[in-house]
């Protein structure tokens, strides 16, 4: 995977090159990714890099060579600034993003941050005052990870990569493993390591001298009161910035370019927006899944119906065998492996092009969760039920409270404690809101975005140039004053698309396998649910065949195909006795797996957990 390694240390030059190589190997070793490495005394900064899109050697230094700059990632809309810098006599060699914003930093300082638009990680180095600067961006969507040794610090935008310091020690953080557990991800800045922490959002690290300073340079704000805004101007609004935020981030030129489509909204939304943006014949669709889901059908037609070139990729039952491993290391662990399923197809798609575009965040900005139980003001300690209790309705939690005692053994219970708990509780509370459905929206940006769903860009990012249109800055603030009535059920943006693209709105879509507005086959579907109803009542729903044809069968392929090789790894002897599971609960949970339940997400997560250790730990 694309990104940056850097360490700081009282070393000498040939001191600090072997270990930046080590952790450049660390995050991507794959001979097709390029290496910019730079090394003296008591610095080391790297940027390992995909094949293709920005190839320039970095560090980036300015003209007296006192300061210099590497970055991962993509800046966009920065035509302004750099005509502004030319303006005033700045001369830029290439004009390339590193460059562009190290003379902005010069001109800046530490604020020339919020000036950027765009998903990227970066570090600076000042030989002048010896201090290094490392910052992300606004949602924190190329991560950036980072360890304090006793004489220094090592960062990567990998755990792994600085794992690869011998001095940063190994220990679980068994807090975090028991929130990925619980929620699907870790919390805050943790992760499965204790002395490894992330980055928080739009944050500014400074090492100087052994201090280490950390700020935000800005926030995710819902505010207690918003501007009244009729539903018509907001609509119109949104598809004004919904358009404005593609419209950034499509590449220029005639190069093939591809749309990871499923059946669901947000993707198709992003598939009708990139055809406003550029001609239909530069862009192709992809869609895995299993043969005939309703992914692959409805995908397919909304791509006719745009004009788009399509492509479907059969998602193999055993692609686990031959991935997994390389899921956990993308993901540190952090990703369940049963939600790493693009990593099955990538090598195939970048075979046609090297940019994607997905319809990243649309869900949890928009307001998939907001949900008709936050409507309330509710007594302390019926707030944090009220979120449980919705995270449990739309299926993202992993193991409940409940089963923690069954799954954990008493020494772990202990050093873990309410943790778990108290830390959702602190990421709800820091939304700085008593409204329930901004408390939620918060979170979800703030937590579960970038410490889960960024895994699924994350492992395509190890392929492509991944663009996410629905990060736009302005659109993010934008939502912030759309009233929790308008998010919920996801109106504002689905009347939006119904109004915009109303062609593409009469295909149905997985959510509710109906078309999105009234129309002829609106009528005919529910007349065929009823038809269906009425069949199962007398007992000849095999009649008619499923009413969902999901696109994975993960609870079949672990029963079948999968088995043995789920068995081997969760049962072995390594695995029960790391004194963190009850062993027999975890025989339990896999034997009533292979009975016939479901507990397809739950295996998957202890699947990552202990292919992580073997890889890392072990």
């Amino acid at each position: 995977m694309p990104g940056i390694v850097g360490v700081v240390a009282p070393l000498a030059r040939d001191e600090v090159s072997p270990l930046l190589e080590r952790m450049a190997d660390a995050l991507e070793a794959d001979a097709r990714f390029h290496r910019s490495l730079h090394c003296e005394n008591g610095i080391g900064l790297a940027r390992v890099g995909l094949p293709f899109g920005s190839t320039e050697s970095q560090p980036v230094w300015n003209a007296a060579a006192t300061v210099g700059l590497v970055m991962e990632g993509e800046v966009f809309d920065l035509s302004g600034e750099r005509q502004a810098l030319l303006d005033i006599g700045v001369r830029l060699s290439g004009g390339t993003a590193a460059e562009v914003l190290l003379e902005l930093y010069l001109r800046h300082g530490e604020d020339f941050v919020r000036r950027l638009n765009g998903a990227f990680a970066l570090a600076i180095w000042d030989r002048r005052t010896r201090r290094l600067l490392i910052a992300n961006d606004r949602l924190g969507l190329v991560p950036l990870y980072y360890a304090r040794t006793k004489r220094g610090l090592s960062f990567g935008s990998g755990v792994r990569a600085v794992l690869a310091d011998p001095r940063v020690p190994r220990a679980v953080d068994k807090v975090a493993l028991a929130e990925f557990l619980t929620f699907d991800h870790a919390l805050h800045d943790r992760t499965l390591v204790e002395d490894v922490r992330l980055l928080p959002q739009a944050s500014v690290l400074t090492y100087r001298a052994g201090v280490v300073k950390i700020h935000p340079y800005w926030r995710l704000e819902y505010e207690h009161t918003v501007p009244y805004l009729p539903e018509p101007e907001a609509i119109e609004r949104l598809l004004f910035l919904l358009r404005q935020g593609t419209e950034r981030m499509a590449a220029a030129g005639d190069e093939r370019q591809g749309l990871l489509l499923s059946g669901g909204l947000d993707s198709r939304l992003l598939l009708a927006l990139l055809c406003d943006a550029m001609p239909a014949r530069q862009l192709v669709s992809y869609t895995w899944g299993l043969r005939n889901c309703d992914d692959e059908r409805y995908a397919r037609e909304a791509s006719r119906a745009a004009g788009v070139a399509h492509r479907f990729l059969e998602l193999p039952s055993d692609w686990l065998l031959h991935k997994a491993m390389e899921g956990v290391r993308i993901t540190d662990g952090l990703g369940n492996i049963v939600n790493l399923h693009a990593l099955a197809t990538a090598e195939a798609v970048v075979q046609e092009t090297r940019i994607i575009y997905k319809g990243f965040m649309g869900d949890a900005m928009l307001g998939y969760a907001v949900q008709l139980p936050f409507w309330g003001d509710y007594e302390e300690r019926d707030r944090i039920r009220a979120h449980f209790e919705s995270y449990l309705g739309l299926g993202v939690i992993t193991f409940r409270l409940a089963e923690h005692a069954d799954l954990f053994t008493p020494s772990f219970q202990r050093a873990v404690g309410d943790s778990v708990v108290a830390e959702m509780d602190k990421g709800m509370r820091a939304s700085r809101s008593n409204q329930l459905a901004n408390q939620r929206l918060f979170f979800d940006l703030t937590q579960r975005v970038p410490r889960m769903t960024l895994h699924g860009v994350e492992v395509v990012r190890s392929r492509a140039m991944v663009r996410l249109p629905f990060c736009d800055n302005d659109l993010v603030e934008f939502m912030t004053v759309i009233p929790p009535g308008l998010q919920h059920e996801r109106q504002l943006v689905t009347k939006a698309f119904v109004q915009a693209y109303p062609h593409l709105a009469k295909i149905p879509y997985t959510h509710t396998g109906l078309p999105m507005l009234a129309c002829a086959r609106d009528l005919r579907l529910r007349a065929g649910r009823l038809v269906r109803w009425h069949l199962e009542r007398r007992g000849l729903g095999w009649a008619v065949g499923p009413e969902q044809r999901p696109y994975h069968r993960y609870d079949v392929w672990f029963r079948e195909g999968l088995r043995p090789w789920v068995e081997r790894t969760l049962l072995s002897p390594q695995a029960v006795e790391r004194g963190y599971f009850r062993p027999d609960q975890v025989r339990n949970i896999v034997a009533e797996h292979m009975a016939g339940a479901n507990h397809t997400v739950k295996l998957g997560a202890l699947l990552s957990i202990e292919l992580w250790h073997r890889m890392f730990i072990d």
